[in-house]
């Protein structure tokens, strides 16, 4: 498609972009119209990134006064040829207006009045009074591992470490140590509850059935060249067992605050329609 730009705006606008935008006034650049609608170089002045090259600049303007020329070549023939009873939307803007105005309000109301902080008390509290909502829908591990070269002289120490992680006597510390000296990725914080597919998806083991492959493994040695993995499985929960609590946690806070934003709204417009009765603002006929 040929240029809409001129020759004569053309080699203006490549002086214009070579002195910088602050040197012309651009307000009266006039780059297109069609019919009565007029765009001026004022109009998209503010998209262009500063200092960016004037190629780079003009090929922009170019490329928007093209795209804007077939868009109003469009909405003009649609707004000729449509019947009067299909072009009246000051129904559908006004709604879409109010729509927008209440969510702004309510955002800016909830951003000044919602308390955010939730307890661990409320958070043990709701998981217990919902226990039933909280199926596991997949299996989770709690899990130590560690990434090493398969040439390592490290790898029976790495052996003997994670075959033992049960032992209470070695400190998380000594294991996060040993990681971060030897390995090349880990993971060490076996308190944390993990989906399995996550884990799975940093060692490549396979598979077919997980709840088995969990019941009969506490200690994995894995190679997968140029690499061996290590692997503690501290502790296990399996599809449709109860969720614990520390795996929701997160979860339930915002459930809790969701509810808190429902009353919170409820009550203020409660208030605002109140107040509105007390004062006759409003009649229902």
């Amino acid at each position: 498609m040929r240029t809409i730009l001129k020759i004569g705006s053309f080699v203006f606008l490549l002086s214009f972009f070579a002195c910088g935008t602050n040197d012309i006034n651009s307000d009266e650049i006039m780059l297109a119209h069609v019919q009565d609608r007029y765009l001026k170089f004022s109009d998209i002045s503010d998209n262009i990134v500063p200092g960016t090259k004037p190629s780079d600049s003009l090929q922009f303007v170019q490329s928007f006064v093209n795209s804007w020329v077939r868009n109003e070549i469009l909405v003009q023939h649609a707004a000729n040829n449509l019947p009067d009873s299909l072009k009246n939307f000051d129904k559908q803007l006004e709604e879409y207006r109010n729509s927008l105005l209440l969510f702004q309000f309510k955002k800016l109301y909830l951003e000044q009045q919602l308390d955010t902080y939730v307890s661990e008390t409320e958070i043990e509290d709701y998981y217990q009074q919902n226990v039933s909502d909280f199926e596991l829908k997949e299996s989770i591990v709690k899990f130590s591992f560690v990434q090493m070269d398969e040439e390592s002289p490290q790898l029976k120490m790495a052996r003997d470490l994670f075959k033992n992680l049960g032992d209470t006597s070695i400190k998380k510390l000594e294991v996060e140590k040993f990681c971060i000296d030897y390995g090349i990725d880990y993971f060490a914080d076996d308190e944390k509850w993990i989906r399995f597919n996550d884990l799975l998806m940093k060692i490549p083991i396979t598979t077919y059935n997980k709840s088995v492959f969990l019941r009969n493994n506490r200690f994995i040695e894995f190679k997968d060249k140029p690499y061996v993995f290590f692997i503690y499985i501290k502790g296990f929960k399996v599809a449709e067992e109860l969720s614990p609590l520390e795996f929701e946690q997160e979860k339930i806070k915002k459930i809790i605050l969701n509810k808190r934003k429902l009353i919170l709204i409820e009550n203020m417009e409660n208030a605002l329609f109140e107040r509105a009765f007390q004062k006759k603002n409003f009649e229902i006929y």
